[in-house]
């Protein structure tokens, strides 16, 4: 039995009319949630929400404990230390975060779904003015203030679904030790959200233009609207790894969908979700158009607030669908390895520094810098290398491509990009080094990416040369 359904019984409410928030219109909600700005960003964030909220109209809020939660969404063992590795809860704290967000940018909401600190079982809060259901009670002021309601009582661990019925003449009031509460746990939540932003992705983007000026020269006419400009994500072939109810196609029948051997399920099944894992059959399809790495589209995001911020706008596609034409008409930005695409790598012209499936060629290196560069793992850790490689195509407009050797490497590229204040010493760099006293119109910066769970947790400049033309 749901949890709506066990409140419904519990306040003798009857028929779906009198429940103050149906599942469905609690889904659109975090349908629209996680369309915005805020959990677009964040695959893990809103893998998180999604995963609580369907649980929690499931009414199997006993399951959202911290254990289950970093077993089912983040995949880790069941004997796992959760004194050690706090993936929930760093989570969690990311979620209340960007729930606070988005909330304060989208105030006209009927509803609110939030999550109380030290829990993993939403809340979901109904704003808009209507009339207070059946079976519960009401109790007036004296003075003709608001309707003091009287809610279902509510079962250890589940979520709170709360009537809100007001007067139109007055607002919504709650008591002072309430709303003394709620303010400090909204205080928190978004305290140490910002705490855990800066020290994961850096400070945020600045209101103040002055911060973004030195863009025009980096940008260039990228952006503006005398040309229009492409936003290019990479498509990698990836092979998906799926479980099925029955046997698929034998092998050899379908060169696109690979029966996984007995054996190798078994190696797999320790890294894939338990939902794969408990499928009898298991597959591998070959995905040649669908796929973009997640650090591409975090790139994207990344990109489009600085294009955004700088007064500059750009469209978005994939780099498969890109041709001459985009080349001789259109500014392009490149997001991910110029490898994935025949187009792009023949587009591109030749730089001291090339990209490669597995690394990076220095073909002129200069004191203490090395003449490859390859991505390499040590511990928990991910050494990855990146380039911001600003080029012209063939017919002269501008093409800027931010690109690392892994996916994670290109979201903790198009991150610093993004940033002015780790970007603004390299722009200094750039102009010192021009030689016509102007700023160049092509140049490269190699970058050292320091990846954790395939998130950039540091990155910092390693080199960067100005190309022909300067």
């Amino acid at each position: 039995m749901s949890t709506l359904q066990n409140l419904r019984d519990e306040s003798g409410i009857t028929g779906i009319p009198s429940l103050p928030l149906p599942a469905e219109e609690i889904r659109e909600h975090l349908d629209m949630i996680l369309a915005g700005n805020e959990f677009c960003s964040s695959r893990r964030s809103s893998e998180l929400l999604r995963h609580i909220v369907e649980r929690a109209l499931a009414g199997d809020t006993e399951s959202l404990k911290e254990r289950l939660l970093g077993v089912e969404i983040f995949h880790r063992r069941s004997d796992y230390d959760t004194s050690t590795d706090a993936i929930v809860r760093v989570t969690a704290s990311d979620v209340r975060r960007r729930l606070a967000n988005f909330y304060s940018e989208s105030s006209a909401q009927s509803m609110r779904i939030t999550l109380p600190l030290g829990s993993y079982v939403p809340d979901f809060i109904p704003l808009a003015i209507r009339e207070a259901p059946a079976g519960i009670t009401q109790t007036k002021y004296p003075d003709g203030g608001p309707s003091k309601i009287t809610t279902p009582v509510r079962a250890p661990g589940e979520p709170i679904i709360l009537p809100v019925e007001t007067r139109k003449s007055h607002p919504i009031h709650l008591t002072k030790p309430v709303a003394l509460a709620f303010c400090l746990c909204m205080l928190f939540a978004l305290g140490a959200g910002w705490w855990l932003r800066d020290i994961t992705h850096g400070r945020g983007f600045s209101k103040d233009d002055r911060d973004y000026a030195f863009y025009d020269d980096l940008l260039g006419s990228i952006g503006e609207k005398s040309k229009e400009t492409q936003i290019a994500l990479t498509n990698p072939h990836v092979l998906l790894y799926l479980g099925l109810n029955k046997a698929g196609p034998a092998l050899g029948e379908n060169p696109k969908d690979v029966p996984v051997p007995p054996d190798m399920a078994a190696v797999l099944n320790q890294t894939s979700n338990d939902n794969q894992a408990n499928f009898p059959f298991h597959h591998f399809f070959v995905d040649t158009s669908n796929y973009t790495g997640f650090g591409e589209a975090t790139a994207a995001f990344g990109v489009s607030r600085l294009l955004q911020a700088t007064g500059r706008s750009a469209h978005l596609t994939g780099a498969r669908f890109l041709n001459w034409d985009s080349a001789r008409q259109e500014q392009l930005v490149i997001l991910g390895a110029p490898h994935e695409s025949a187009f792009v790598q023949s587009t591109l012209s030749a730089a001291n520094f090339t990209i490669d499936y597995n690394s990076i060629h220095n073909a002129h290196p200069l004191p203490g810098e090395q003449v490859d560069y390859f991505k390499s793992g040590h511990g928990g850790m991910l050494e990855d290398y990146g380039l911001i490689w600003m080029t012209k195509s063939p017919s002269g407009t501008r093409v800027l491509v931010l690109a690392g050797l892994s996916s994670a490497g290109t979201a903790g590229v198009g991150e610093f990009f993004s940033d002015p204040e780790r970007m603004r010493p390299v722009y200094k760099q750039l102009r010192a080094l021009a030689k016509k006293g102007t700023f160049p119109e092509s140049w490269q910066v190699l970058l050292k990416i320091e990846t954790r769970e395939y998130i950039p947790v540091q990155v910092s400049p390693v080199a960067l040369r100005i190309t022909e033309g300067n």
